[in-house]
């Protein structure tokens, strides 16, 4: 193999039990965009986020809402400011605004309608330059 493999991104699969309810909650709330739709599989994208859908039974391996994914965002204040009038229709027990944590991140959190958790974090303090998208290789 000459080179480097070229890693790309990662997308994580998140399982759940009704596709369309998943891929309006995804669309309608935070703003991705459904790029593929087949049955009992899908692909949504934002920005440089990608996240595979996949329907699973509830007495699957890995089943739906055991999944948590970590986006990192360069400001978790503005990006919650953008989501937060639909989250505010969410129970309060699927989302959680912006809060410092001890580990150095800013962060917020949000549940699928199965229950996948999704963190939104930005590195503060001594972590504030963590991730750097000029950073190469």
């Amino acid at each position: 193999m000459a080179g480097k493999p070229a890693f790309i991104h990662v997308t994580p699969f998140l399982g759940v039990t009704a596709m369309e309810v998943a891929l309006a909650f995804y669309r309608d709330v935070l703003g991705f965009t459904v790029h593929v739709d087949y049955g009992g599989y899908a692909y949504i994208e934002r920005e440089r986020v990608g996240f595979r859908l996949l329907a699973l039974d509830i007495g699957a391996l890995n089943p739906p809402g055991c999944s948590h994914a970590y986006i990192d965002v360069t400001d978790a204040d503005g990006c919650f400011a953008g989501y937060e009038a639909r989250l505010r229709n969410l129970p309060p027990d699927r989302w959680a605004p912006p809060r410092d944590q001890p580990y150095g991140q800013r962060e917020f959190w949000v549940r699928d309608p199965d229950g996948n958790l999704i963190t939104f974090g930005q590195g503060i303090g001594e972590n504030a330059g963590q991730r750097n998208d000029d950073r190469r290789g």
